[in-house]
């Protein structure tokens, strides 16, 4: 059984590195929600060509050139005031996309 598991455990495996090459590049890859500060409004956005941005809401599009620093699981630091900011929950519609790929068809 292990054996049939190979080719998937390396295309997950090669997935991730992907994933790192392009968060790394400043690609958003869709990893957690959108961040706002509640505190001073600064607020991540992606750009037409899939970058991660941050922006004010009086600038918006216009990148500020910090990024919120993932503390902990859902956690994220302000780089402009130092608030914690909480992720927000999963919008539902993207919820409901990925309970429906989920399910077994019949």
């Amino acid at each position: 059984m292990r054996r049939n598991l190979d080719p998937l455990l390396d295309a997950v495996k090669r997935l991730v590195a992907v994933q790192a090459e392009a968060r790394a590049l400043g690609l958003f890859v869709g990893d957690h929600e959108l961040l706002t500060c509640l505190r001073c409004g600064l607020m991540e956005d992606v750009t037409f060509a899939g970058l991660l941005i941050t922006c004010r809401p009086t600038a918006l599009g216009e990148d500020t050139g910090l990024r919120f620093e993932e503390l902990s699981a859902g956690k994220f630091h302000c780089p402009s005031c130092g608030a914690m900011v909480i992720e927000p929950p999963e919008e539902p519609a993207r919820k409901t996309l990925r309970a429906r790929k989920r399910k077994p068809r019949k």
